[in-house]
């Protein structure tokens, strides 16, 4: 029976299996037969790529005292942990997760026998997926080829409230088949639910099973354009959702096995735990093995990329040089968008002070007070009609219409982008087609960046919760410095600076941070975050060269905002190191060459004009972060080689994740000459 759209596979067991009777293997029962060929016509014909979802192959002896031993973990590192093992809370742009250390270190060259002892469970579930058996049963059903027993690449793999897994293709290395093994729980005591049936445990300690609509299930996606290997589409077209034992698993396939990880929105202790990893290609004196043309593979992968790069918006240039200086008529343009503080000549100097010394700036309640107060309401309207009470996973086609698409592909980014005219949202149409392409904004963010703006592209974006995201790109590093400008337009973020409400903006994802460039060893997908780190030690010292494991402190030259000045303290526009709390000064107090300059206090909020660049040392981490935000102006003058990106906007989040603004290439400003004439 063909799978199709947004459907599970059958757990129901064919009684004809044939149990394996090895000592390494006891605990699988394989099918045979008729099931055995079913099993296969599944896969021959699941969309939208062949997959395979399959219960009942491993006893739930075994995976019962998996998940009992999983409790007694620990966090890795900390006391009272097993030594060399337990759970790492990991966060990057890609992922939240905890994992545990690679199945392969469950040996005594990797681990002490203290530590071995402890886990008999977890091995033998590892010596049972990668057994002889087990691995040409994997063989029967996709048609593979020989996969290696010596190369074991898994881990155990905690989601709880908030984790997630992004899209991806899972192509790296001679990874030939993935696969995920399902033992969702619950805590004996959780609170019933109408909607799943869980299964107590044999000793009673913990219930089996999960419900889909606590999240976490399998995503699958087709390529959009219907071809075998391409850009990922915007949605999703299949969905496995999470079963107690069973396992899920296809071919790794470059441009082609797209997938992803459902949020999990349910806490009270259920656990979407599992065992992942990959069958790789035989290794060198293996059965089956054949070297790798290492220039065939990356031109492969060179092609690919091509194929699968993310479509720009393309740059538009400016039809006349650039303006010196603000002129009236400027000014008056101006007036209806911005605050008057942010037109006066003494706010201008000290602006252009700032952002030359640190290269980065936030601008508080930058908007008119009048304009602010539109776009706040026409904002929090859509989220009001889009997120009905009780809807906490949203729709994939949630918000879409009125001038607002889908912007792909997923594999780079997904969030809402504002394509046409607008009923719902006019106020942040305005600004995008008005005022960010006028000679007079970019005759503003001359003075203010004392750079020449030389060509634009610009764009409305909303990021839903549950959905949207974008992953970490930018120039390379041969390119040349962009001027980042954004307008935060969060309407629920509109709160004091260096309150706890202001502290909790970063709680559920949705924060921008630069990141320095990956070293060519490194995975540059994936990227450690400070948020995941905050508050943890790690057992060693850190990793420079594991691309999983740190953003390295490489330092970039030329734009301070994301080089050798800056550090990995999230810019909430709060002082720290022991500073003052500037809610309770009477403003901001920035010095231009050694003068104090006054402001009106209303048209300000206090730490207003931040930048993260003198607040220490801190080596890693993101270069910059900024919390979602409202009425907030970021402008970062991007060194080329730098990365950024916007996180995973968590279900859990009051509304949508809005801003508009974009990047503008830039020039250096030519002084003019004195007239002597």
């Amino acid at each position: 029976m063909a799978r199709g759209r947004e459907s599970s596979p059958s757990n129901t067991r064919d009684p004809k299996r044939a149990r394996i009777d090895t000592s390494t293997s006891k605990y699988i029962t394989l099918p045979t037969g008729d099931e055995l060929s079913a099993h296969r016509e599944q896969y021959a014909q699941a969309v939208p790529y062949k997959y395979a979802a399959i219960g009942g192959l491993l006893s739930d002896e075994l995976l019962e005292g998996v998940v009992e031993e999983s409790r007694t973990y620990g966090p890795r590192g900390e006391e009272g942990s097993l030594p060399g093992w337990g759970w790492e809370q990991k966060e990057t742009d890609i992922y939240k997760i905890q994992q545990t250390p690679d199945l392969s270190s469950l040996d005594p060259e990797h681990l002490p026998d203290e530590t071995l002892a402890s886990l008999p469970q977890l091995t033998k579930l590892k010596d049972a997926l990668y057994s002889q058996e087990f691995r040409d049963f994997v063989r029967q059903v996709t048609g593979c080829g020989p996969l290696s027993g010596k190369k074991t690449d898994g881990s155990v793999g905690l989601y709880t409230e908030g984790s997630h897994l992004l899209l991806h293709d899972d192509s790296i290395s001679t990874r030939l088949i993935s696969y995920i093994l399902y033992l969702p729980n619950s805590p004996a005591d959780a609170p019933s639910t109408s909607s799943a049936s869980l299964t107590p445990s044999a000793n009673g300690s913990f219930l089996k099973g999960w419900d889909p609509a606590w999240g976490g299930s399998l995503e699958l996606y087709p390529v959009e354009s219907g071809e075998d290997v391409g850009v990922p589409g915007v949605k999703r077209s299949g969905k496995v959702d999470v079963k107690w034992g069973q396992l899920v698993f296809f071919e790794v396939r470059p441009g082609r096995s797209y997938h992803s990880v459902e949020e999990v929105i349910v806490g009270d202790g259920r656990q979407r735990l599992g065992v992942s990893g990959w069958f790789h290609r035989p290794m060198e004196g293996e059965q089956g093995y054949e070297a790798i043309d290492a220039e065939k593979v990356k031109q492969d992968l060179s092609s690919l990329a091509q194929i699968t790069s993310a479509p720009t918006i393309p740059f538009i240039p400016y039809s006349a040089d650039p303006p010196v200086g603000l002129t009236p008529s400027h000014i008056s343009f101006l007036a209806p968008y911005l605050a008057p503080s942010y037109l006066t000549p003494a706010t201008l100097e000290k602006l252009s002070g700032q952002f030359v010394e640190a290269s980065e700036i936030v601008l508080h309640n930058f908007l008119h007070p009048d304009l602010a107060a539109k776009l706040k309401a026409e904002t929090e309207s859509a989220d009001r009609r889009d997120y009905p009470d009780g809807s906490i996973l949203p729709a994939q086609e949630t918000g879409e219409g009125d001038g607002w698409v889908i912007s792909g592909p997923t594999s780079k980014h997904r969030y809402l982008s504002l394509q046409s005219a607008t009923t719902s949202t006019p106020t942040i149409e305005s600004i995008l087609n008005t005022l960010l392409p006028s000679e007079a904004f970019r005759a503003w963010l001359s003075v203010v960046s004392s750079l020449a703006p030389t060509a634009r592209r610009t764009e409305a974006r909303r990021f839903r919760r549950g959905l949207d995201y974008t992953l970490a790109a930018g120039e390379e590093r041969s390119g040349e410095a962009r001027l980042d400008v954004w307008l935060g337009a969060t309407w629920w973020a509109d709160v004091q600076p260096g309150t706890d409400e202001d502290d909790a903006l970063a709680d559920h994802g949705g924060w921008e941070a630069y990141i320095a460039a990956p070293d060519e060893s490194e995975d540059p997908a994936v990227f450690q975050s400070a948020l995941a780190k905050k508050g943890s030690k790690e057992e060693d010292e850190p990793k420079r060269n594991g691309a999983d494991e740190e953003i390295t402190d490489v330092p970039v030259n030329g734009a301070p905002s994301a080089s050798n000045n800056s550090h990995a303290e999230e810019n909430k526009e709060a002082p720290v190191n022991g500073k003052s709390d500037p809610s309770k000064t009477n403003g901001p107090s920035i010095s231009l060459n050694g003068t104090e300059l006054e402001f009106d206090p209303d048209q300000f909020s206090p730490s207003d004009f931040d930048s993260d660049s003198e607040d220490g040392d801190e080596d890693d981490g993101p270069l910059l972060m900024q919390a979602v935000s409202y009425n907030k102006l970021l402008l970062v003058l991007r060194d080329p080689g730098v990365m950024r990106f916007v996180k995973y906007l968590s279900a859990g989040a009051e509304g949508s994740r809005w801003d508009v603004g974009g990047e503008w290439a830039v020039g250096i400003m030519e002084a003019e000459e004195d007239d002597d004439e």
